[in-house]
């Protein structure tokens, strides 16, 4: 049995394994239950723009014998460029912390994270932060936005330091913004 890997994704093969984990995780191709226990995807991204995602900050991925988890990091520059993502970073851009108006701020933006189905709880999403961490070092803050009918990674992403910092809209749903500082 091979070992899972923690590295930065860097082949079009690669991309197509996060693609693929990507559409059998989205909201819609999931039934109640599995939204419910498992979590959800609310993001579908084509190929041609993973790969300028990549091109700008390459994914972290957890690859076994094909990729098995990912966390997309988007740049606000590479974000503008997606209809969802656009909208993300201006409402983090209207957000304060600590005083600090986020607009002025140097963050990056987790477009997604996904595991698959089999190493869901064994602590890889805290891993893939770790590496996140190191990698995106230049950052002061890591921001997302989850869902509120997300619990699981509503959850997780609490455990790895991120902090509820305000609320917006995704798609139709309430959602919750999310920030994680790098820094500390």
């Amino acid at each position: 049995m091979n070992p899972i890997k923690i590295k930065l994704a860097s082949s079009e093969s690669e991309l197509i394994e996060i693609k693929n984990l990507q559409r059998i995780n989205l909201r819609g191709n999931l039934s109640a239950d599995e939204k419910k226990n498992e979590g959800f995807l609310t993001a579908e991204y084509t190929l041609s723009f993973l790969k300028k995602i990549n091109e700008d900050s390459p994914a972290i991925i957890l690859k076994k014998d094909k990729v098995v988890g990912y966390a997309l990091a988007v740049s606000k520059k590479i974000g503008r460029q997606n209809k969802l993502l656009n909208h993300l970073i201006n409402e983090f851009d209207k957000q304060k912390y600590k005083d600090i108006n986020l607009v002025n701020e140097n963050y990056i933006v987790v477009g997604q994270l996904c595991l698959d189905k089999s190493i869901r709880g064994m602590g890889y999403v805290e891993k893939i932060y770790s590496h996140f961490k190191k990698i995106y070092k230049n950052y002061r803050y890591c921001l997302t936005a989850v869902d509120l009918e997300n619990k699981r990674s509503s959850a997780i992403h609490q455990r790895c330091g991120f902090l509820r910092i305000g609320q917006l809209m995704l798609n139709e749903n309430p959602g919750e913004i999310i920030l994680w500082d790098i820094k500390n």
